[in-house]
């Protein structure tokens, strides 16, 4: 069965429906024909829709959120024209690319990387090796993984260059545009920060995708007044935590979280699906569904398959606790801990650094000890509290 959302429609066809009632009681109408004035104020409705010459020009947009596990990956089709956003971690790369090949995808007219973590960045590296690009966009920065490294060496190799868009440019694709909503600085000391988000519009429709952003870029989204707004709401960060601010000002109908089964993060968080269930926004799970495919003609959106509605939060298996206290150092609580580490950038703070306050909870680690042993483990001292 297949899910249709009509945006303001049912508004628009009650106010016309109730003034073309309005002006028949006004001319003496019979109460017996009020069934026929109904038909004809909805066709008069979808006569005027039809004739405005903006949705005459209107087309599809396909929209195909891949099971690519703990990871992103977002193949949208307009026209013919394709967009990767994101492809997952290596081990989805090969996934991704006969996805895109099934979809009959020869090339790419963008290629967007959020961001440069693996469980973005590795398929679409894979991508790059496979289909020709005809624009690459990513955030501007670079770092020194050895993901990035193939990124960098497949990049040199093709010969493209990248750019890096600023918060408010607009792109074509097909009969489609998509608009940058982030980052709105660079420099943040989590690169998820720094993660480039769109809003993709088609017609009516739009469809919210950020990234990794978390509770610090979404503050600097929201005090810099940008507009955010979308009927469908890729959740930040494997639905990490969202502010109820932020998600009121995206104010969605539909919710997607992209996710691994029992994956070793926990995603998503507790209150994030809390936050959505009480807001009572329909939920689509990659880790219980499968891909998502969703299509929109620029005023409905069609959904290839109902919600999931599973507001269950993610866990972590014993097997994976274990995998994560490997790499850990955490051995004490927020209330006797003399650091607090980010686990994600490998950064040591002082518990009442300002650094701390905006760190992903998912990131917070806290240890009690010599900071020689962080030092000798890989980690390096924050530039600001300078502990």
């Amino acid at each position: 069965m297949r899910q249709r959302f009509q945006r303001n429609k049912r508004y628009r066809m009650s106010l016309a429906a109730g003034f073309l009632v309005l002006l028949l009681c006004l001319a003496g109408c019979n109460p017996k024909d009020m069934n026929g004035v109904t038909a004809q104020a909805s066709g008069q409705e979808q006569q005027l829709n039809e004739a405005s010459p903006q949705e005459q020009a209107l087309g599809s947009l396909n929209l195909h959120y891949l099971d690519v596990g703990q990871g992103n990956a977002v193949l949208a089709e307009s026209q013919g024209r394709y967009m990767l956003i994101d492809g997952g971690a290596r081990k989805a790369s090969s996934f991704v690319v006969s996805y895109l090949e099934k979809q009959g995808v020869k090339e790419l007219d963008y290629l967007l990387i959020s961001h440069f973590d693996e469980d973005h960045l590795a398929g679409a590296i894979g991508a790059l090796h496979k289909f020709p690009v005809k624009q690459l966009i990513t955030p501007d920065y670079e770092t020194d993984s050895s993901i990035y490294q193939s990124y960098a060496e497949v990049v040199k190799e093709k010969q493209y260059q990248a750019i890096h868009p600023k918060v408010g440019d607009e792109f074509t694709f097909g009969t489609a545009t998509f608009r940058i909503i982030s980052p709105t600085v660079y420099g943040h000391e989590d690169e998820n920060q720094d993660s480039v988000g769109i809003v993709l519009k088609n017609g009516e429709n739009e469809f919210f995708i950020g990234g990794d952003i978390g509770l610090e870029s979404e503050k600097e989204i929201l005090n810099a007044g940008i507009d955010i707004q979308a009927d469908v709401m890729m959740m930040n960060h494997h639905g990490s935590h969202v502010s109820d601010d932020f998600l009121h000002a995206v104010n969605p109908d539909y919710a997607v979280i992209s996710c691994g089964a029992d994956n070793r993060y926990g995603h998503p968080r507790q209150d994030t699906v809390e936050l959505l269930e009480k807001e009572q926004i329909p939920l689509f799970r990659t880790d219980k569904q499968g891909t998502i495919d969703i299509s929109s003609n620029g005023k409905d959106i069609t959904f290839a398959q109902e919600p999931c509605n599973d507001y269950t939060p993610g866990t972590r298996s014993s097997d994976s606790q274990q995998e994560e206290a490997a790499g850990s150092m955490e051995n004490a609580g927020p209330e006797d801990c003399d650091y607090v580490l980010n686990a994600h950038t490998k950064k040591i703070h002082l518990p009442e650094c300002a650094s701390v306050k905006t760190m992903d909870e998912d990131n917070k680690e806290y240890y009690k000890g010599d900071k020689q042993e962080l030092l000798d483990n890989g980690y390096t001292a924050c530039g600001n509290c300078k502990p």
